[in-house]
C-alpha cells in the first residue's frame, strides 16, 4: 500500500482566472492574469518584466465592476518570480477584501469543507480595519 503525499500547503489553493494589478514602489504591473489564489498568496502570469523577490507590493483584483464594485485589495511581498510568472505572499488585507477572498475560495474550491476548517484554524493574515 502506498502512502499519498502529504499536503504541505497551509491553505487551499484554487485556480482562478481574473485580471490583477500589482503595484510596487516604482511601477505598476497591470492586468496580469491570476493563475491561482489562496488565503495567503496569489500566483499570476504576466508578460511584463517581474520585480525581484522580496519586493513589497499592493495587489488589486476587481471581481465585479457593476452595479457596485467588488474589489480585493491587499499588500504583500513577491516570494518567487520567473519569466512570465510571479508569486505574492499576502501580508495584509482589509476586512472586506478578506471576506471576499474567503467567499471566492469557498465558491471555487474542490473541497469547501477543508477550506472552512482552514479558515477557522488560521487567523494569520493581519487585517486592516477602516479608520473611523
Amino acid at each position: 500500500m502506498t502512502d499519498l503525499p502529504e499536503e504541505k500547503r497551509e491553505f487551499v489553493r484554487v485556480p482562478f482566472k481574473m485580471d490583477t494589478t500589482i503595484r510596487t514602489g516604482d511601477r505598476t504591473i497591470g492586468t496580469s492574469t491570476t493563475l491561482d489564489i489562496s488565503m495567503n498568496g496569489i500566483r499570476v502570469e504576466t508578460a511584463e518584466p517581474v520585480p525581484p523577490e522580496g519586493t513589497l507590493c499592493e495587489i488589486e483584483i476587481v471581481l465585479a465592476e457593476s452595479p457596485a464594485p467588488v474589489i480585493i485589495e491587499a499588500r504583500g511581498s513577491i516570494v518567487r518570480s520567473a519569466v512570465g510568472t510571479l508569486v505574492v505572499h499576502l501580508n495584509e488585507i482589509d476586512i472586506d477584501s478578506y471576506d471576499h477572498l474567503q467567499q471566492l475560495i469557498l465558491n471555487n474550491s474542490k473541497d469547501p469543507e477543508r477550506a472552512e476548517k482552514e479558515f477557522s484554524a488560521h487567523w494569520g493574515i493581519r487585517t486592516t480595519r477602516p479608520q473611523p
